[in-house]
């Protein structure tokens, strides 16, 4: 989500010379103050207390800071406030705040539907959150985007409005493209190392392979809550010399790691648009994931990748063998996907249809 509005933001400014943005974020990880991107990019960190990730609850200030920028002395008459996906606090509140100075208040959704990680009570927590909060925000702003079609049909099932779509674009180092002849087998998995995102599924399917002689080798990019959990299993699943936990990399060390593998994974349960898929296919990586959110909105099941059910270990691991005995075949895929992705995801294209949500113009679908 972060990536995308901060890609959005920076193509928007290309495009308007005239705009100014002033991105407000919790400052849960780090320090609140104000930080200058440029002369017309402003980040502003509010304090914020964090009872579960990733749902920050505003402290005192946090409604002072929105009348400083959207109501003080250099306050443009013609502000539009954005919000991003439906359960945060901080959403509402800025809602609310729109509506009663008569701002203009765009929410662009990126889930895809109910919360599914986290156990029975943790799930009945966030489908509270989402009658009580997501839902009279969908309906109440002036406009609603998504970042998928799966999105848009989550926003219309929970709160009957329909959402324009806002793909995201791609751009990635100029002559990066995807090399996956190399040996032993590699599949790179980009995300956080939390419970929803599928890695335990992947340790699982992983050992399967081995026990069939395929000696796949994982490279994980990324840290989270589930880190020492995961290293467990790999040492108790006998993988421990086969998988590498690279913690937290910056986004061109990810993308050369994907470039660089047999196949690209992504094995979530709950995905909007997922971004590694994106990056991966634009790279044109051979592609394993789960048909959760989006996916199948950028990978075509035995055309350009390959599609399993979340959650099964086993579905999973057969589509692994076939990429990784077939290397023909994953090339030939992974070459499909790059052009179809390339063609399909622009920021040209969500510029402009974000240009005319934020004046109430007719949207053009691309």
């Amino acid at each position: 989500m972060e990536y995308y509005a901060k890609e959005l933001h920076r193509r928007l400014l290309d495009h308007d010379p005239k705009l100014r943005i002033t991105v407000l974020t919790s400052a849960v990880g780090t320090t609140p103050g104000v930080e200058q991107l440029s002369d017309r990019w402003t980040v502003v960190r509010w304090r914020a207390w964090e009872p579960v990730s990733p749902v920050a609850i505003p402290l005192p200030g946090f409604i002072r800071l929105l009348r400083e920028y959207c109501l003080g002395p250099d306050a443009d008459p013609a502000t539009v406030l954005m919000t991003h996906t439906r359960f945060f606090v901080h959403g509402r509140l800025v809602g609310r705040f729109a509506k009663r100075h008569g701002l203009r208040w765009v929410h662009l959704e990126h889930g895809s539907g109910p919360v599914q990680s986290g156990g029975p009570a943790v799930r009945a927590v966030a489908n509270m959150i989402d009658t009580v909060i997501g839902k009279p925000m969908l309906k109440s702003a002036d406009t609603v985007a998504a970042v998928s079609r799966s999105s848009a049909d989550f926003v219309k099932q929970l709160s009957g409005r329909t959402a324009s779509v806002l793909y995201r674009g791609m751009e990635l180092p100029e002559g990066l493209v995807s090399d996956s002849g190399g040996e032993p087998p590699t599949a790179c998995f980009v995300g956080r190392l939390m419970d929803g995102k599928g890695v335990a599924e992947l340790l699982a399917a992983t050992a399967m392979l081995h026990e069939d002689g395929i000696p796949l080798r994982l490279r994980l990019c990324g840290d989270g809550p589930a880190r020492a959990d995961l290293e467990a299993q790999a040492t108790e699943l006998g993988l421990a010399e086969h998988v590498d936990f690279l913690g937290t990399v910056t986004n061109e060390a990810a993308l050369a790691e994907m470039s660089r593998a047999t196949v690209v994974v992504n094995p979530s349960w709950t995905e909007g648009l997922p971004t590694t898929v994106l990056e991966a296919a634009a790279l044109g990586c051979p592609v394993v994931a789960t048909n959760v959110g989006g996916t199948t909105e950028i990978v075509t099941d035995e055309t350009t990748g390959w599609i399993v059910p979340p959650r099964e270990p086993r579905r999973l691991a057969e589509a692994l063998a076939v990429v990784c005995n077939n290397p023909e075949l994953r090339e030939s895929a992974g070459a499909k996907l790059r052009t179809a992705t390339l063609a399909r995801f622009s920021w040209t294209n969500t510029v402009t249809d974000f240009q005319a949500l934020a004046t109430g113009a007719p949207v053009t679908s691309h």
